[in-house]
């Protein structure tokens, strides 16, 4: 490994230790190996190895692309998460395992904040339902050729594995302490709209249609419910913005002491994402200054928040 790269690895190993704890201590627990043969590789007298490196980021929730890329001169690195295995299911289920990974791994820091700026209604809340999860998922099929015309969201089938990282990926997503979403207004609009549309290419039945109709309606009630508490059920924080003002794609933040990363949604129900701070403390601010153009709605703002969720309902009665 090259100098740069390895000053790196031991910069942010340091920056991500906690103030009372010691770096020695905790490398020879994770790497199982002596306080001397620790010391060693902390003064640059032995290289660390791939798979020793590989340990570190597993277990300090390191990320190899941001000591790479901060080793370089220039440029920032995005992971894409696109995947290759020939079963569409297959990519989408690594995508998942991926995702709750990162969620388990943050979810039990009180330190922990997500933030998100979303154009489409967000996965915290249409996953638990059945029918809008199998509709963005064929979705994404379709766009992937790997769905043909007529169909039923019936014939969608969710693998094992599949369904059960999800629901482990939705609960984890409700245990971060705290959690904001700045909505566009047009979120159901265009979500109805979409259902219409596929409804006409017949990618979805009248049943289908009608069962994401009741589901919607259930979605609304749910986010209507936990906005006018600032919290979710189980008591986590959560704030609810309206934005007036439009914005182009869905953004994310998720932050904890010493650990941060940002998501731009891409492809339908994928994300591409990076842990440069650079471009994490960029898209924090983008994300913080869309809050100067949007209104509170939770345990604030009760006029805007029952005109918009009575306009959602309208929207939602058109199907």
């Amino acid at each position: 490994m090259k100098n740069a790269v390895v000053n790196e690895l031991i910069s942010t190993m340091r920056e991500i230790t906690p103030k009372e704890g010691n770096l020695a201590n905790i490398l020879m627990e994770v790497l199982c190996m002596s306080k001397e043969a620790i010391y060693r590789r902390l003064r640059g007298e032995v290289a660390f190895t791939f798979s020793e490196v590989a340990i570190i980021a597993s277990q300090m929730g390191i990320s190899l692309d941001k000591i790479v890329g901060n080793s370089m001169s220039s440029g920032a690195m995005f992971d894409l998460n696109v995947l290759h295995f020939l079963e569409p299911m297959d990519n989408y289920y690594e995508i998942l395992v991926r995702y709750h990974k990162l969620f388990r791994y943050v979810k039990a820091d009180p330190t922990t904040e997500v933030i998100t700026s979303s154009n489409t209604i967000p996965y915290t809340f249409y996953a638990p339902y059945e029918n809008l999860s199998k509709f963005r998922i064929s979705r994404w099929l379709y766009q992937n050729e790997k769905l043909r015309t007529p169909t039923s969201l019936a014939n969608i089938v969710i693998p094992e594995k599949l369904a059960k990282v999800q629901k482990e990926l939705q609960e984890d997503l409700r245990l971060v302490h705290k959690t904001c979403f700045i909505l566009d207004q047009g979120v159901f609009a265009s979500f109805v709209r979409e259902i219409k549309y596929f409804a006409e290419l017949g990618l979805v039945t009248a049943t289908d249609v009608a069962n994401m109709k009741k589901e919607l309606h259930q979605l609304l009630r749910e986010l209507e419910l936990v906005s006018e508490k600032g919290s979710f059920h189980n008591g986590n924080l959560l704030s609810v913005y309206l934005s007036n003002v439009d914005f182009e794609a869905t953004y994310s933040y998720v932050e904890k002491n010493g650990y941060q990363i940002c998501f731009l949604r891409i492809y339908s129900i994928n994300s591409m994402d990076s842990r440069d701070g650079k471009v994490c403390n960029y898209q924090k601010k983008w994300i913080h200054s869309l809050k100067r153009h949007s209104t509170l709605i939770s345990q604030s703002g009760e006029i805007q928040r029952m005109n918009f969720f009575n306009e959602q309902k309208k929207i939602v009665d058109t199907l």
